[in-house]
């Protein structure tokens, strides 16, 4: 798997679904998929899980969480899911700690975990598909983009401002 690749199917997941608007019903998408989405009591450090048995998957999300972050947990387990990161069959819980990067050795709370970052470009291009972007962007009718257009398409998009700059910077907007 590569960066590339989990992007690309991001992206022909919102192609299949024809998701025409944003923002992208992120807890519909995971139903389609047959994701059962609960939220819980998850622990401080705990943002998202992935938990996967014999009779399917579900993925539990701290229900404390504001609602954006609660969205990018959804596409982040949801993107463990499709890319396949459950490992070998069986029951297993995926768990992401603190800011959607796993802790469970060195490499990973570095941030350098490949199938964290996987996760992670899958649920940006989930939440912020780039056609929608690109489309919303090109709207705003600018030469420029400023801090009040961020806010503005982090609002539509219901993401957080953080989240709508890193997808502007990575598609070459901002």
């Amino acid at each position: 798997m590569s960066i590339l690749s989990a992007r690309n199917q991001a992206e022909a997941l919102v192609d299949a679904l024809n998701i025409k608007h944003a923002p992208v019903d992120v807890a519909g998408v995971a139903a389609q998929l047959g994701l059962e989405v609960v939220y819980v009591d998850l622990g401080e450090d705990i943002s998202g899980a992935l938990i996967t048995g014999p009779h399917g998957s579900r993925i539990a999300i701290r229900k404390s969480d504001p609602p954006q972050r609660q969205r990018f947990s959804i596409a982040h387990e949801m993107a463990h899911h499709c890319l396949r990161h459950q490992f070998e069959p069986g029951e297993h819980v995926h768990v992401d700690r603190g800011h959607l990067i796993s802790h469970r050795n060195q490499r990973s709370s570095t941030g350098m975990d490949a199938k964290e970052i996987e996760a992670n470009q899958f649920a940006a291009c989930l939440l912020m598909p780039s056609r929608l972007v690109r489309e919303r962007v090109k709207a705003l009718n600018t030469e420029q983009l400023y801090d009040s257009h961020v806010t503005a398409l982090a609002k539509e998009f219901n993401v957080s401002e953080q989240a709508m700059t890193i997808r502007l910077t990575t598609l070459r907007l901002l």
